[in-house]
């Protein structure tokens, strides 16, 4: 039997790897604790998320902590060996969050990481691992960058090397500034590549920027766009933060984020680290994305701007993915922008507002 563990299995990642792989093993395993809501609340559930996912039949769930070792060892130990791909999404994804309580952010994404590459160490040490990490290990080195400001973005200066395809993996970080959140990733970034190169562990990092899409929970500290969206169709404000709303992003759906993943599975390259974003094609700024959304939806976005920008929030992102394309050329984003603004609206559109808060999914 092969088995694939998914952990933060009713997430947006985790969900979208659970729908893709079910048809691609013959049991899928999902470790999620529903934490997510006592990070954001009710709005940030993924209570409506594990309902769907739980309706795949090969689907079985566990409610376990990645924070808990021995939790971890009761599952991996009843399937062992016959588990060949591990996807590690369970995290706490706020920088926001991770200021307010380090001690909690650090135990989830960084201790958590351990016990599951120590799990995988101890029970399946031939399994394919792939770990979702953040550009946010590199801090606000970006902002060092040449970067001019246009009418409506940032923008990095035309004849700098990473203006046609963006930030590649060589982007050194090592005097930026980092959030907590940035620090604890960093930390489970370094120990997966340390699992692969010390312990033989089949491990791959993907270092994502600004990961979206129709089953994204967002709310203000997580998930910008999908936060953009449910603002709208409640007819709510939506925060716009610093850098007068031109800071630029690249957004990746997270159904091409998992076929990426598909592709390292079938062909791993252990220790490697790979940049993970929708690319030049895919990126826009706060301000556009308003716009775009607007045109494509002809709804409105009320916004209310604050003019002090969050800590080490850069200006201008987005992901050089020649990397991952180079070792496998097989894959390429195929949702667009607008593809993906318009799918995370049928989305929030289709759900009724909670009573409770005023905001969606039901949960």
């Amino acid at each position: 039997m092969d088995v694939v563990v998914v952990t933060g299995s009713a997430g947006l990642v985790g969900g979208e790897a659970v729908r893709a792989f079910a048809a691609r093993f013959d049991l899928v395993v999902g470790v999620d604790n529903g934490m997510r809501r006592n990070f954001f609340g009710v709005a940030g559930s993924v209570a409506d998320s594990l309902a769907d996912v739980e309706r795949i039949p090969n689907y079985l769930h566990y409610r376990a902590d990645v924070r808990d070792l021995d939790a971890l060892t009761s599952v991996f130990g009843e399937y062992g060996t016959d588990v060949k791909l591990v996807v590690h999404t369970a995290g706490q994804p706020s920088d926001n969050w991770a200021a307010k309580q380090p001690l909690v952010d650090l135990n989830v994404n960084a201790v958590g990481t351990m016990n599951l590459l120590e799990t995988v160490r101890a029970h399946c040490p031939d399994a394919v691992v792939v770990l979702t990490s953040t550009r946010k290990v590199h801090g606000d080195a970006a902002d060092s960058l040449p970067l001019v400001e246009t009418s409506t973005r940032w923008e990095i200066e035309p004849s700098h090397p990473y203006h046609e395809h963006g930030v590649d993996e060589s982007i050194r970080g090592d005097g930026a500034n980092r959030t907590f959140f940035g620090v604890s990733k960093l930390a489970a970034d370094l120990a997966a590549r340390s699992y692969a190169s010390g312990s033989g562990l089949r491990v791959g990092v993907f270092r994502c920027g600004s990961v979206t899409g129709a089953w994204h929970a967002g709310v203000e500290q997580d998930g910008f766009l999908s936060h953009l969206v449910r603002s709208a169709v409640r007819g709510a404000t939506f925060p716009v933060i610093g850098h007068g709303g031109k800071q630029v992003r690249d957004v990746l759906d997270a159904r091409d984020l998992v076929e990426m993943f598909w592709h390292f599975y079938l062909d791993p390259r252990p220790g490697e680290v790979y940049h993970a974003g929708g690319g030049r094609e895919r990126s826009a700024s706060i301000l556009e994305l308003i716009a775009q959304y607007e045109y494509l939806t002809g709804g409105e976005v009320p916004f209310e701007y604050t003019p002090e920008q969050r800590f080490a929030d850069v200006r201008w992102w987005i992901t050089d993915t020649r990397k991952f394309r180079r070792d496998y050329p097989g894959w390429q984003p195929v949702h667009g922008l607008a593809d993906i603004l318009l799918s995370v609206h049928a989305r929030w559109a289709d759900v009724p507002a909670n009573p409770l808060t005023g905001s969606g999914p039901r949960c």
